[in-house]
């Protein structure tokens, strides 16, 4: 038998030999990686859920253009401010958006007025496609439009009192005639606009290539939502970036306190495992000093031995972090499914940090009883000493 088989068939005898204490550490070894492997899943689904339910909301960032203003006023008297409109270029927001690299959802918008029925309408230029991915909360009676159709809003629709299938004449810089395909209710401002392709309303209002405002929807990543909007500053100095609302805000701070929360168990955790290991393991060491004192009595040098205690706890690392894997994917599922009535992704690279908690902690805790192996007298050993 070579020297390798007789490593293998002595690790295999100590750890069958001593069943109690092996399986104890084994339990230690799986608890400690199911946890963090649990931890680890539920943190990720929850951010993926938190990102879902944050989507719902809509755009969290917009872009607008600094509107052009004069002071009208003589010494003292100030009589107002007067503005004109002011648009951003579309492909230099669009430079600045790939520049920054962001995960983002974007939409283009441009809005204008435009003569309908003997009155002027506000008209908002939207790519639709865009619109149904950033708002899924709107209620459209209808279909999405074609070519040739718009979408007009429900308050706009019963003011003007048209319905689906009207065609509409808007006068402006050039004419539009569009179908009317549906009608949508947001409970918004939306309600009160008629929305047409961007390219059409650039065309009719004379404005190719500009846009009134941008809306984002940043995912939520290593950037906080702030430091987005920063960055995207700095890239348009002539534009003002500045996010919609708070709630992506506070559902980054929740989850980051949650994560915090996870971890710190975590570290409890396995503080407490990796003490447990290294006791267990001292108490080893010390019910086998004589059999330790008869290898080296015997020829094995300190470093042979060693790696007989090595290859123990390498073993029952890697069979602890089986058992780990397994054990914390089930608890992981049970805890989204009861908590977030959501099933847990399967996350085959969780197995990894599962191995590596468990080889971490079992070789750490035996890195005390290895020093003692070493420094171990085999004269002293075999006296009972």
């Amino acid at each position: 038998m070579n020297r390798r088989r007789w490593l293998i068939h002595l690790v295999l005898r100590a750890l069958a030999y001593r069943k109690g204490r092996t399986l104890l550490l084994l339990a230690v070894l799986a608890m400690a990686s199911s946890l963090a492997t649990a931890l680890g899943i539920v943190s990720s689904s929850m951010e993926k859920r938190v990102a879902e339910e944050v989507r719902k909301y809509g755009a969290n960032l917009v872009i607008f253009p600094e509107s052009a203003r004069l002071d009208i006023g003589s010494g003292g008297l100030n009589f107002g401010v007067v503005s004109e409109p002011a648009y951003l270029q579309q492909s230099i927001v669009e430079d600045a958006l790939i520049k920054s690299e962001l995960k983002a959802e974007v939409s283009f918008h441009l809005r204008g007025a435009l003569h309908l029925k003997d009155a002027d309408i506000m008209v908002e230029g939207v790519n639709f496609n865009d619109i149904k991915r950033l708002f899924p909360w709107w209620q459209l009676k209808g279909n999405w439009p074609a070519a040739g159709e718009t979408v007009i809003g429900n308050d706009l629709a019963s003011r003007m009192k048209l319905k689906t299938g009207d065609i509409v004449e808007l006068g402006g810089g050039n004419k539009m005639r569009l179908r009317i395909s549906g009608i949508v209710a947001s409970g918004g401002e939306e309600d009160g606009l008629l929305f047409v392709a961007l390219p059409e309303l650039q065309q009719t209002l004379d404005l190719g290539g500009k846009i009134s405002l941008v809306r984002l929807m940043v995912t939520a990543g290593g950037n906080t939502l702030k430091t987005s909007a920063s960055d995207l500053q700095k890239l348009l100095p002539a534009a003002k970036v500045t996010e919609v609302r708070q709630t992506a805000r506070t559902s980054e701070g929740l989850l980051a306190k949650v994560k915090l929360l996870m971890f710190m168990v975590t570290a409890v955790v396995l503080v407490s495992a990796g003490s447990s290991v290294a006791g267990t393991m001292s108490t080893t060491v010390l019910e086998r000093s004589r059999e330790i004192g008869l290898m080296k009595a015997m020829g094995g040098t300190r470093w042979e031995v060693m790696l007989i205690f090595c290859g123990e706890a390498t073993l029952l690392g890697v069979l602890g972090a089986i058992a780990g894997y397994v054990f914390g994917s089930v608890i992981a599922q049970f805890i989204t499914k009861t908590v977030f009535s959501a099933s847990a992704d399967i996350i085959p690279w969780f197995a990894g940090i599962s191995l590596g908690v468990s080889l971490f902690l079992a070789l750490l805790g035996s890195v005390g009883p290895m020093i003692s192996v070493f420094k171990l007298d085999p004269v002293r050993s075999l006296r009972g000493e």
